[in-house]
């Protein structure tokens, strides 16, 4: 890995308004209680085979002004994970809930850091 794959590559628009990001400081990853309901709600009225289970819930990433009329989840404060010790940091946390799982964690990851896939 070099440095450059450990570098930040977040900076992209808003996935709620569209808009720029200007500063970490104003950023989140989040996780919305609506999307996790629908996928939990689809678990359990499914008569699917249990190998096929309903996708996993992606993460949004954008200004946390933008989430905050979301009812997030679960939210992740840009700061908190800017830097790849900071996401590893996150990704053991976040180990240990029941939910995680149910989410698309790997593509959140990859939306700010090249990991390879060894």
């Amino acid at each position: 890995m070099t440095t450059d794959d450990a570098a930040f590559g977040g900076w992209r628009a808003c996935d709620m308004c569209g808009e720029p990001i200007a500063t970490v400081e104003e950023s989140a990853l989040v996780l919305r209680a609506e999307t996790m309901e629908e996928r939990r709600a689809a678990l359990v009225a499914s008569d699917a085979d249990p190998a096929d289970p309903p996708g996993l819930v992606p993460w949004d990433w954008g200004h946390r002004t933008c989430f905050e009329a979301q009812r997030p989840f679960y939210v992740i404060e840009g700061p908190r994970m800017d830097t790849l010790p900071r996401m590893m940091a996150r990704t053991l946390q976040l180990l240990d809930e029941p939910w995680f799982l149910d989410t698309a964690w790997e593509d959140a990851v990859r939306r700010f850091y090249r990991v390879p896939f060894e």
